[in-house]
């Protein structure tokens, strides 16, 4: 099993120096994405998305870190194709459920995937929900009061045929118990589900109105047993608009999405519902710049400071080959009127916002994807990253940017049942030191980022390794039969 790997940015806060907000990068040797975040009692967290970095196609992981992002451990899940986790879900008596899709398992195509494990992430079972004929997508999951798992997503017909809602009732063992589709002659797809009140539930997406041809954002209420309870249609100026994240505030559900203006330009939206559905606010941001494109992804209502906070997707560019960083801020729960200078997340490449979860402390914590980095930005990871932002209870916002340290926070990895090894220090200048706990000599390889051989050696024990001839950058240590571990020189 390779193991993520964190690069650590400088998680001290432009307030204070409390370890109360960091910012830390987790990578392998692959493409890496951040979906889902868990906040256990402990206050450590528990992240699951997809990952190339344990095989050449994408499976679904979580990865457990502390309290500051430090790395205790991963696992991934799935077959010889591809799956991606989209939520975690915890359970203090039942362990950990990963909800996303799978092209490996089930009927054919891309099926709804549902993995349980123990606490320790140890796989105890996985399901596949669907058709042959048909390929689903869970988007979004959560508990239900009596610890059934409610799913959200999208199905669509393998002929090409437009997407469909989908919402699927599984128990705690992941039998179904009910599925329920909505579907129209356009594109129909489910983004995010709460729970408001005694076992009722909103669902916000994306749904096709043959009366406008076009798609519009949507939010409905629906009980336990599926029955929808009512539903409206969110816009308010012409164009397609799309529900991103909702979520529950005093009496009160927060509506968040987009308005399309054309392919490379987005406004966000945001409203304000009450619990029968009756419209309290809502907000355009039609921004006339024709070159600023920004989208409501994520948003989560902070009940300590009785505001709403916002990730949302920003590209200063009208260019295709641009791309958006992420942005977080405060909103007024009442007008949605902006409060505070917005803290980016800004990288040469895409930048995406997963999840934004409120904490234990009353503040936030963000997981998503990060294309590239800073003076690493080619040689850090094989293609993308996941990130974990911690914001601090008092708003203090954690450094995202100029990359200082790259730190290895595993330090010991089995290599199958015959040795482990350590490398240190990792990142490396001059010399590399390799402790290997093995009765036999093992070969060792360093490869360059392009999988060329530079360095050749034997170790048994402990053997000190001179690296001053190579370039900095990253390399892949391979110990006996298999890849080990990436390293970087820095000078």
């Amino acid at each position: 099993m390779r193991i993520l790997i964190s690069f650590t940015i400088l998680c001290v806060s432009l307030l204070s120096y409390g370890q109360n907000s960091f910012f830390k990068l987790y990578s392998g040797s692959g493409y890496d994405r951040g979906e889902g975040i868990v906040q256990l009692e402990d206050s450590s967290y528990v992240v699951t998305g997809s990952s190339s970095s344990w095989s050449e196609s994408s499976q679904a992981f979580l990865l457990k870190i502390d309290t500051v992002g430090n790395y205790l451990w991963s696992q991934s899940y799935g077959g010889p194709e591809s799956e991606e986790g989209k939520r975690v879900l915890y359970n203090a008596d039942l362990g950990f459920y990963i909800a996303g899709f799978s092209n490996s398992f089930g009927s054919g195509d891309f099926d709804a995937y549902l993995v349980k494990t123990d606490l320790n992430g140890n796989k105890l079972w996985e399901k596949t929900y669907g058709k042959p004929s048909n390929w689903e997508r869970i988007n979004d999951a959560i508990w239900t009061k009596d610890s059934t798992i409610l799913m959200v997503g999208e199905v669509q017909a393998t002929n090409g045929a437009a997407s469909d809602i989908l919402i699927i009732h599984a128990d705690k063992n992941g039998d179904t118990l009910w599925t329920k589709t909505i579907g129209s002659i356009g594109e129909d797809r489910a983004n995010s589900i709460i729970s408001v009140q005694d076992s009722l539930f909103i669902i916000g997406g994306e749904m096709f109105i043959p009366d406008s041809n076009l798609v519009k954002g949507f939010i409905l209420k629906m009980n336990a047993q599926g029955t929808i309870i009512w539903e409206n249609m969110v816009s308010d100026l012409a164009g397609k608009y799309g529900v991103s994240d909702l979520s529950l505030g005093p009496n009160k559900i927060y509506v968040i999405g987009f308005r399309e203006v054309n392919p490379e330009k987005f406004d966000d939206y945001s409203s304000i519902f009450d619990l029968d559905g009756n419209l309290i606010n809502q907000y355009t941001n039609e921004n006339l710049d024709p070159i600023v494109s920004t989208y409501f992804s994520e948003v989560s209502f902070l009940t300590s400071q009785n505001k709403i906070v916002i990730a949302y997707g920003k590209k200063l560019s009208g260019f295709e080959e641009d791309y958006y960083d992420i942005f977080v801020a405060n909103f007024d729960g009442i007008s949605l009127y902006y409060l505070n200078e917005a803290h980016g997340i800004i990288n040469e490449g895409l930048d995406e916002a997963g999840q934004l979860l409120v904490t234990n402390d009353g503040a936030y914590v963000v997981v998503g994807t990060n294309s590239s980095t800073g003076d690493f930005a080619n040689t850090s990871n094989g293609g993308s990253h996941i990130y974990v932002m911690k914001v601090g209870a008092n708003n203090d916002f954690p450094i995202t940017y100029n990359v200082s340290t790259l730190n290895q926070l595993v330090e010991i990895e089995s290599l199958g049942n015959t040795f482990q090894a350590k490398i240190s220090p990792n990142p490396f200048n001059e010399e590399i030191t390799i402790s290997l706990s093995s009765e036999i000599p093992i070969q060792g390889i360093i490869y360059n980022a392009l999988l060329e051989e530079v360095l050749q050696f034997d170790i048994f024990g402990e053997t000190t390794i001179e690296t001053s001839n190579l370039s900095p950058g990253a390399y892949f240590v391979k110990l006996g039969d298999r890849f080990y571990r990436k390293i970087i020189k820095v000078n």
